[in-house]
C-alpha cells in the first residue's frame, strides 16, 4: 500500500510503504491504481514522480559544478576546459552528433524536449520548455534550466540560494574565452553548452543547436535550432573564435 507522507526533516511528501512495497516502481504502482480505479491516488502519484527524482538528479549537476570548481581553483580554469572537453568529445557529445545527423531538424527537437521534461526545468520544475517557432529557428525557452539555471538563480522548491554565493561559491570564468561563450563570468558547469557547439563546428561546420545564454540569471536561457545551417547568425562562430563556413 502506498503511504505518501511529509515529516519535520523530510519537508515534502515522500514515500513511506511497507518495507516489502518501496522497492516497487512508481510507475508499477500508477499503474495498478488505475487498473483499480484508484484515480486520485494514481494522480497523486504521478505528481509525486518529479520530486522522487529530483534529488539524486540536481545532488549531481551541483556536484558537478563544485568538481570544476575544484579544478578551476587546483590547476586553473583552463584545465576545466580540457577536462570538460575531454568527457563531452569522447563520448556525450560525440554520441549526440551522430545520432543528430541522421534527423531533421524537427526530430532533433522531439527527442531533446523528451530530455528537458525530465531535466526539471521551468519555474516549478515541472519540466515545462516552452518551444517558439521563428521564421527561422525553433527556439527552446529555458526559465530556468533544470541545472545551470537553477543553480544560478537558487531553488525555490528546497529553498537554497544561488550556487555562486555561500554555503556553495562555486566558481565562474574570471576570463573571456572561446569556450565561455567570449564572456567571463560564466558558470563552470554552463561552460559544456559552449562545447555543445564547438565540438560539431569542428566535426561539420556547424552547431547543431546555438545556446542562447544570458548572463543574468533572472532572464530565461534557450536553445535555437536553426532549420537551416546557413540560417545560423556569424555572431555565434565568431564568440567561439571560429568563421563561418562559406
Amino acid at each position: 500500500m502506498v503511504k505518501l507522507k511529509s515529516t519535520k526533516n523530510i519537508r515534502r511528501e515522500v514515500r513511506c510503504d511497507d518495507w516489502l512495497d518501496l522497492a516497487k516502481p512508481t510507475t508499477k504502482l500508477i499503474e495498478h491504481a488505475i487498473d483499480e480505479g484508484r484515480l486520485t491516488e494514481a494522480k497523486q502519484m504521478a505528481y509525486y514522480m518529479i520530486p522522487e527524482g529530483k534529488s539524486l538528479h540536481d545532488l549531481f549537476c551541483d556536484w558537478i559544478w563544485s568538481f570544476y570548481t575544484h579544478i578551476a581553483d587546483t590547476y586553473g580554469e583552463e584545465a576545466v576546459y580540457k577536462a570538460s572537453r575531454a568527457t563531452q568529445e569522447s563520448w556525450m557529445m560525440g554520441r549526440t552528433y551522430k545520432a543528430f545527423s541522421k534527423m531533421c531538424v524537427e526530430e532533433q527537437i522531439y527527442l531533446t524536449m523528451e530530455i528537458m521534461r525530465s531535466h526539471r526545468g521551468g519555474p516549478k520544475q515541472l519540466g515545462e520548455t516552452p518551444v517558439i517557432e521563428e521564421k527561422d529557428r525553433y527556439v527552446l525557452v529555458f526559465d530556468p534550466c533544470g541545472s545551470g539555471g537553477r543553480m544560478r538563480r537558487g531553488d525555490p522548491v528546497d529553498g537554497t540560494p544561488p550556487r555562486t554565493g555561500p554555503p556553495y561559491n562555486f566558481g565562474v570564468t574570471k576570463d573571456p574565452h572561446p569556450w565561455s561563450f567570449g564572456q567571463k563570468g560564466v558558470p563552470y558547469y554552463c561552460i559544456h553548452c559552449c562545447l555543445n557547439e564547438i565540438l560539431p563546428m569542428e566535426w561539420g561546420g556547424y552547431p547543431l543547436w546555438v545556446t542562447l545564454y544570458d548572463p543574468d540569471p533572472q532572464k530565461p536561457c534557450g536553445w535555437a535550432f536553426y532549420k537551416k545551417p546557413e540560417f545560423i547568425p556569424e555572431e555565434y562562430f565568431k564568440r567561439c573564435g571560429r568563421t563561418k563556413p562559406p
